[in-house]
């Protein structure tokens, strides 16, 4: 039921994507009280002259010795978008 939804949101997504002529990405990192570090994503829409916040993904990033700081920021957003609807 949960995956049912989620495409459901995520179809609902990318028509709003496709419709609009203006799209903006907002990222916040937060962290967890046992110091984990997660990324919020969000995308917004303009219709109407109305802004519509919608939450495309939020996804834990890892630093390793290969991917560290704003690289692995930048690679939890590209993949969050590719896996999360393809916006």
């Amino acid at each position: 039921m949960v995956e049912f939804m989620h495409q459901m949101v995520m179809k609902a997504t990318k028509a709003a994507v496709q419709i609009t002529h203006y799209v903006a990405f907002n990222c916040d990192e937060v962290f967890t009280i046992d110091n984990q570090s997660w990324l919020s994503i969000h995308c917004y829409v303009v219709e109407n002259w109305v802004r519509i916040p919608i939450l495309i993904s939020l996804d834990r990033v890892v630093t390793t010795l290969q991917v560290h700081g704003s690289e692995s920021i930048i690679k939890v957003f590209i993949e969050a978008l590719m896996t999360n609807g393809g916006l």
